[in-house]
């Protein structure tokens, strides 16, 4: 069967680099999905997409030149019934085939559950693939999704940006056909700027090359290499290396279709100015690469990826050059305004900027924060520096947000109010602790460094929370406007990273009164804390089920109760550990036989075991065992020793067949009855500190 490589390309006008980025991602799963439903297999590592600002090609080798055949089975009478003893059909044979539309002699008998059956075989020639290609070209052009999608004609097609063109080949032929108002053909469109317009791809297989003759290089990693390849040799030229520290290389690549790299200064007396200042002015809009010498001090010179012609690079860096020193000429306003005004007067001016219309002021939430973050650091019992320079922080902690420079440059709220700090003399700890206040920015993002902005930024991100909660904006579906899901992670790493053992819902309880000490107008049932931690246990669960984790083992250590973000995550990591150990199965025995009698009696089990009316062995046998084993499993868990602890609840199993092989647990005296039922729940309630094992089990398979 022949074979040829096939070229869709979408033509658009440019398209934003976060839907770039979106399409390429889409693109091949959505073209092998519409070749399979017309009967037509890619593999996948013949498929290939290319992305940049103002097309999306999809080309894949070799792909049939005929659609695969189709057969259709339906099933007829018994073969006993079809035929006689002597091979012959019979009427029940020869009606079905009748009614099927096939002789008699073409139908199969074969197999089906154990017996067999006629069947009526009906096989399809596959279709010539070129003329399924405008079907399937169609499909994927509507498969396609985007946050944000545009119209600009009356056809209801909508796409990120409006469709110009479109080209499909089937080896060296072009196919023809209508789509949206649009008619494909063979003929492409160069770089807007640096080429004659239009060009013939002649074959799928040329499309690359072509392109490349009008100035677009359409593979997106070719167009990597070169600007990566071209930032190292600019800056290595100068004796410095470039940095990215706003990760803008992945804007840039789907900005530019033919990319060059360029060079530009700004005056040094800038350098004044803290480096993550400039930094910003270089990044936040202008997309540049700041450079960095050999001592790891910041340059007066960046780079920049153009999307023109060496010839016209004189024209562009000078264009460049001017519009950065006006961005740093602001930058130096602000912050020379702000410097004059100082940290404490913008401090002062809190009390006139509303954080939430019911939430009260920007000064009402410093005051939660510094009490938050007191009550944080004596419970988990920081040191008096460390808890001092927390709370200072805290209390200096939003000034900035009154900040000139943080209304020029929102992304150094935090950063820039630790540098006016330092600047006006407040300690190194305070200083830190205030640019560390809003980490982690991103899942996995960078933690604070120290214990000061550890405990800030945990309150900051309570306290965002219990807001949310207290007027009844917390997440929902997709929409989480203030960050709340990753505060809750946050919060959780935080306390990992430092080992805080934090009581969270005591946390959030305590977020909760302050709001109603402020008067605030906020909901009060103090049942929304409780709310708030499963929101945020299921904030924890998610992460660790992404990384790995069955969900039936996080939600076992989540049913011991356990009030700490960071031994919830030590607990289930544990489990998940312990159930691949043959331990495991003492464990789950011991608890799923007690926790399942004990669930029979309900509500009616006394809280004391009185061993004055046991009349086994084997129920003294197991009180004694479990009376040593109480302290030990206390100790353990008191240390965070959770595969000790596991490891040596598994020996309950012992004691406890022997009690439900010699003991009728409901006896009809009611007190005996009562005596066991209150022993094996004694047993459930300390098994089930260390989560619930029948959890477990589901994730094991047992």
């Amino acid at each position: 069967m022949s074979t040829a490589d096939f070229l869709f390309e979408i033509g658009v006008e440019e398209l934003p680099a976060a839907a770039a980025a979106s399409a390429l991602t889409q693109a091949v799963p959505l073209a092998i999905e519409a070749f399979a439903a017309h009967r037509i297999t890619l593999e996948e590592r013949a498929v290939s997409a290319w992305v940049s600002p103002r097309r999306i090609a999809i080309f894949a080798e070799a792909v049939p030149g005929v659609q695969e055949d189709e057969e259709t089975v339906e099933r007829g009478p018994a073969a006993a019934a079809a035929f006689d003893e002597e091979g012959r059909p019979t009427r029940a044979a020869e009606g079905f085939a009748r009614a099927k539309g096939v002789p008699v002699a073409d139908l199969q008998v074969r197999e089906h559950q154990g017996r067999e059956f006629v069947f009526a075989v009906h096989l399809s020639s596959g279709s010539p693939v070129p003329e399924l290609l405008p079907d399937i070209c169609r499909r994927i052009l509507t498969g396609f999704l985007f946050p944000k999608t545009m119209r600009w004609d009356g056809s209801g097609f909508s796409f990120s940006r409006p469709v110009r063109w479109l080209v499909t080949k089937f080896g060296g032929r072009t196919i023809k056909f209508e789509a949206f108002g649009l008619t494909s053909g063979g003929s492409s469109r160069g770089h807007r700027f640096l080429s004659d317009g239009e060009a013939e791809i002649g074959s799928a297989g040329d499309y690359l090359d072509i392109l490349e003759s009008m100035s677009v290089m359409a593979d997106q990693a070719e167009r990597r290499r070169l600007i990566t390849e071209g930032l190292a040799e600019r800056a290595a030229a100068g004796g410095a290396v470039y940095s990215d520290p706003g990760g803008k290389l992945e804007e840039v690549l789907y900005l530019v279709e033919y990319p060059t790299v360029l060079a530009g200064s700004f005056g040094e007396e800038h350098l004044r100015l803290p480096d993550r200042v400039l930094i910003t002015a270089m990044q936040s809009h202008q997309r540049y690469f700041p450079l960095i010498d050999k001592a790891g001090e910041l340059l007066n010179g960046f780079l920049f990826v153009s999307n023109a012609g060496p010839e016209h690079s004189a024209a562009i860096i000078e264009g460049n050059e001017r519009i950065l020193e006006g961005r740093i000429e602001d930058a130096e306003f602000s912050f020379d305004k702000d410097l004059a005004k100082g940290i404490e007067a913008m401090n002062d001016g809190l009390t006139d900027v509303v954080y939430h219309r019911r939430l009260g002021t920007l000064a009402d939430k410093t005051a939660r924060l510094k009490r938050l973050v007191a009550s944080l650091a004596d419970e988990l019992g920081i040191d008096e520096d460390a808890a001092g320079a927390a709370v200072t922080a805290a209390g200096l902690s939003k000034a900035d947000l009154v900040s000139v420079m943080v209304q020029e440059f929102s992304d150094l709220e935090g950063y820039i109010g630790s540098v006016y700090a330092r600047m006006e003399g407040y300690p190194g700890d305070v200083c830190e602790a205030i640019a560390e206040q809003y980490l982690p920015t991103s899942a996995g993002g960078e933690l604070p460094r120290t214990i000061a902005g550890a405990l800030l930024a945990i309150a900051d991100k309570v306290d965002n929370i219990v807001g949310a909660w207290s007027v009844d904006e917390q997440p929902t579906g997709s929409r989480d406007p203030y960050g709340l899901r990753r505060a809750a992670v946050g919060i959780a790493a935080i306390a990992e990273s430092f080992e805080l053992d934090i009581d969270l819902l005591k946390l959030l309880s305590t977020g909760h009164q302050l709001y109603i000490e402020q008067k605030a107008d906020v909901d009060r049932s103090a049942a929304i804390a409780g709310a708030m931690l499963d929101f945020a246990y299921d904030r924890m669960q998610g992460r660790e089920v992404e990384q790995g984790m069955p969900v039936e083992v996080f939600e076992a250590a989540r049913a011991s109760g356990v009030g700490s973000p960071l031994r919830l995550l030590e607990l289930a990591r544990a489990l998940d550990e312990f159930r691949a150990d043959k331990l495991f199965e003492n464990l789950h025995t011991a608890y799923f036989r007690c926790s399942k009698i004990a669930a029979k009696a309900g509500g009616d089990i006394p809280g004391e075991v009185d061993p004055s009316l046991f009349e086994h062995e084997a129920e003294g046998a197991l009180l004694k065992q479990l009376e040593a084993l109480e302290p030990r499993l206390e100790e353990a868990v008191e240390r965070r020793d959770y595969a000790g602890a596991l490891e040596s609840a598994s020996a309950l199993r012992e004691p406890v067949d022997r009690f439900f092989d010699d003991v009728l647990v409901m006896a009809e005296d009611e007190r005996v009855r009562a005596n066991r039922l209150a022993l094996v729940s004694r047993v459930a309630a300390l098994l089930l500190r260390l989560g619930n094992p029948i959890l477990v089990a589901a994730a094991a398979g047992r």
